[in-house]
């Protein structure tokens, strides 16, 4: 498998006696998987079917090829060289999110799953679309027809564990597409090996209509659909960047009536409660009081932990909603923004940190 080594490291494996550290980010499919495909030993649900698996050349998500599979899975859990501990914590070596993109051509649904060697063990799946005939994960009601990318706590998900193989399954219908799968120590980490991958591959130029779609996308509720919406236009940078300059207009942003935070502390106070009647009626009065009283639930979700810091992200999460997806979609362009990096980008980016609260 290939990594993806920081400069500074290439600059430590060149001097005499240093040992190179561990990458913060390990490829487990990335342009190669005619070298993984010889590893995937297992075919079909019995493991004995000769299921076809090439790489796809032409309909990729980054770089020059991804790996096409038929139904219904090739599979190996005990591939040589894998051994990647997954944690709460990592150290070098060590990792905790997953991060893949994955496509469904024709009807059928999609699973990912993830083996350990010790014990043997593919109890750690992901799927899309259907009811899977094993416990997984849901990441979609549907298999994608587009690619779509997904980015996963492993440890939240499974806990502790080693990755030691791997199985790509598409269930039935027609064949999967997978690619861009990695593990992570952080998603900083994985954002900037996205974003490295997709300035350097050759993507589809955008149409206007694919633009405009990607840029309503942003503000979707569901973070799946906006996760591919950004990294399209992050890969479409050529034709991104003008619509963007183009269509995305900033507003003044009025200063809400003020209110007084004496007025507002019994509201926050009342998320520490064990009632939901309590909480809710805290809910709808803040939201009564307006933009005014949130800012007061910002200052204190910063300085909150445990149980009351999620609660009152919920809070503003629904405030969010409640007045309208701009502020969403907008900081979801601030990431497409700084992953494009360029001096027009910039300044766009500035304006819209500008704006938001």
């Amino acid at each position: 498998m290939r990594v993806l080594y920081p400069i500074a490291v290439l600059l430590l494996m060149a001097l005499p006696g240093v040992a190179a550290e561990k990458p913060a980010v390990q490829e487990l499919l990335e342009d190669d998987a005619e070298t993984l495909i010889p590893s995937l030993k297992g075919g079909g649900i019995s493991g004995s079917e000769d299921v076809r698996a090439v790489p796809e050349k032409h309909d990729v998500f980054s770089g020059k090829s991804a790996l096409r599979v038929s139904p219904a899975q090739r599979f190996e859990m005990d591939i040589p060289g894998w051994s990647y501990p997954i944690v709460e914590k990592p150290k070098a070596g060590e990792y905790r999110y997953l991060r893949f993109a994955w496509k469904k051509l024709d009807a059928g649904p999609l699973m990912l799953q993830l083996g350990s060697r010790d014990p043997a063990s593919w109890e750690r799946r992901y799927h899309a679309g259907g009811s899977p005939p094993w416990a997984a994960i849901e990441v979609a009601a549907k298999a994608p027809g587009e690619w779509a990318v997904f980015t996963r706590d492993l440890f939240k998900d499974f806990g502790a564990f080693t990755i030691s193989g791997i199985a790509f399954t598409p269930l039935h219908g027609g064949d999967g597409l997978f690619d861009h799968i990695l593990l992570g120590r952080t998603i900083e980490d994985l954002d900037q090996a996205t974003s490295a991958t997709l300035s350097k591959s050759t993507a589809r130029p955008l149409t206007d209509a694919r633009l405009k779609q990607a840029w309503e996308a942003l503000g979707n509720p569901d973070d799946a659909v906006a996760e591919a919406a950004r990294w399209s236009l992050i890969a479409g940078r050529k034709e991104a960047m003008p619509f963007l300059l183009k269509n995305v207009t900033i507003q003044d942003r009025k200063a809400p009536p003020p209110v007084d935070e004496a007025k507002v502390k019994p509201l926050i106070a009342a998320f520490d409660s064990y009632r939901f009647v309590t909480r809710e009626a805290a809910v709808e009065e803040l939201f009564r009081l307006g933009e005014g009283a949130i800012v007061h639930v910002r200052k204190a979700a910063q300085s909150s932990d445990g149980e009351t810091a999620i609660r009152l992200n919920a809070v503003l999460d629904r405030w969010t909603t409640r007045s309208g997806l701009d502020e969403v979609r907008f900081r979801r362009c601030v990431k497409v923004l700084r992953s494009i990096d360029t001096p027009e980008s910039k300044k766009l980016l500035h304006k819209i940190e500008a704006w938001l609260p």
